[in-house]
């Protein structure tokens, strides 16, 4: 077996244009009546065949490949057109990303000795070489080419993914810069700011309380008002300092940007007690799970939950992830887990896999005590 087709290219049009060709031309050059008629289920069945291969062109593709051979076998005695070849030719562009080029023309030489095994009298000896050459020439070249175009394909979609993740993470970044500017920013209004303020108002409540009574009046208006700029000055500060929606916000993010998969989020923690730190690293597993999910599964859901769990004396913010495609074995550790597991103990966490009911569970742990300000 060869690689899995990524990419979402729509084939439906070329693919029934191809299919009606062909089932013209068997119709018309049909051995008989009764063969025009059992021609109708056949091609019936081999168009609802590529509907499925195009729909699911990673499943099951063993089975529908000897499927596809037998309802082009199946049509050799009803017609007598080598046109019919024409599904010999969409059988080696179809599977060319799956089967190697010995299989594929295996499979074509057998459709090729069929058709001349039950033609063979009727050519009365001589038999059109040239023919099973052009169309057997035609089946190798279409595999080649077929073969580099879902590669290409392919390539152009991982890219596109690969871009939409680095502009998530790009903005995920933009957020926290942001959000760390906000924090130095009320890091000086209290410390600076606040202080002299507080002093102000130190000096004005004292100065009050000594002053002649006509301009007691005035410094306990200067009073309330010092009063008034310190109160909002500390307002500024805790909502400068709230990043509570951050991790939300680039989680939400990232699953906004991400094609041909339904997301489930459920974030069941206090996002206050979540640091930056905290949230790069959920940010980056989110990103290599979904990633990982969309190059090697054709999963349809996506599951990503976040809590907090004690254990022991220990808090550990916990994050699981999983996809809706059912796995037999762990896959094999490539540099994007690698990289993740290495973050992990980075920060005193750690990643692990494991198969569950035939799901692949991906866990990540972290200490709840990690890069507290």
């Amino acid at each position: 077996m060869g690689s899995q087709i990524r990419h979402t290219t729509d084939w439906r049009f070329s693919t029934i244009a191809s299919w009606l060709g062909v089932t013209c031309a068997c119709a018309y050059y049909a051995n008989s009546s009764t063969s025009l008629l059992l021609q109708l289920p056949v091609s019936v069945a081999i168009l609802l065949l590529l509907f499925y291969v195009i729909k699911n062109p990673n499943k099951h593709v063993v089975l529908v490949a000897v499927c596809y051979l037998l309802l082009i076998l199946s049509l050799v005695p009803l017609s007598t057109t080598t046109l019919l070849f024409i599904h010999a030719v969409m059988f080696s562009a179809v599977f060319s990303p799956h089967f190697s080029f010995p299989k594929v023309m295996l499979f074509v030489s057998l459709i090729m000795f069929a058709y001349g095994l039950y033609h063979f009298e009727r050519w009365q000896g001589e038999i059109p070489w040239i023919t099973f050459v052009v169309w057997f020439f035609f089946c190798s070249m279409n595999w080649f080419v077929s073969r580099r175009i879902v590669e290409s394909l392919n390539m152009h979609y991982e890219s596109r993914q690969n871009y939409k993740e680095l502009q998530a993470a790009q903005h995920m970044m933009a957020i926290m810069s942001a959000a760390q500017t906000r924090q130095h920013i009320s890091r000086e209004l209290h410390d600076s700011l606040g202080h002299k303020l507080t002093a102000l108002s130190i000096n004005l409540d004292f100065t009050k309380r000594v002053a002649p009574n006509d301009v007691a009046k005035s410094l306990e208006t200067c009073h309330q008002l010092s009063q008034e700029v310190l109160s909002e000055v500390r307002d500024i500060v805790s909502v400068q300092r709230n990043d509570s929606a951050l991790l939300a916000h680039a989680l939400k993010e990232i699953i906004a940007m991400t094609p041909r998969l339904r997301c489930d989020l459920a974030l069941d923690v206090d996002e206050k007690r979540i640091s930056q730190q905290h949230t790069l690293c959920i940010v980056r597993f989110c990103q290599e799970m979904i990633s990982n999910t969309l190059k090697h599964t054709q999963a349809k859901e996506f599951f990503l939950h976040v809590s907090v769990e004690v254990r022991g004396e220990t808090e550990l913010l916990v994050a699981k992830a999983w996809h809706s495609q059912k796995e037999s074995k762990l896959p094999k550790a490539g540099n994007g887990l690698v990289g993740l597991t290495e973050r992990m103990a980075q920060f005193g966490g750690h990643f692990e896999q494991s198969l569950e009911n035939s799901q692949l569970l991906n866990v990540m742990t972290l200490p709840l005590e990690l890069g507290k300000e």
